[in-house]
């Protein structure tokens, strides 16, 4: 998953996945927040919107430094922190590395 221009990486971590392939792990803030897109969805929803986010991503557990899935959409870091580390299977093995801080995040847009 490449980082738009607007977006940047702010915490960083791995977990375990099936207890022994390391796999890393990144939190993004975006300044938008998607929408779903779906037409049956209220507008708040359904649309995009203007509003700092913090997506988690989630890394290959067959090559390291790829990101190949993501989710959430929290309103805050340490809601989405808490998030991961509450995942069934995995949560209890996050490890974070770093967390990025704002001189250094247009270092971390890749």
């Amino acid at each position: 998953m490449k980082l738009s221009a607007a977006e940047c990486v702010v915490q960083v971590g791995t977990f375990l996945y099936d207890g022994q392939v390391v796999c890393d792990l990144r939190i993004v803030l975006s300044p938008e927040r998607g929408g779903t897109g779906d037409y049956e969805d209220q507008p708040e929803v359904s649309d995009d919107a203007d509003e700092n986010t913090f997506y988690i991503e989630y890394g290959s557990t067959t090559s390291r430094g790829v990101f190949s899935t993501g989710g959430g959409g929290f309103p805050t870091l340490p809601a989405a922190i808490a998030h991961v580390e509450a995942m069934p299977g995995f949560g209890n093995t996050v490890r974070w590395i770093e967390a990025a801080q704002p001189a250094d995040r247009a270092a971390t847009r890749s």
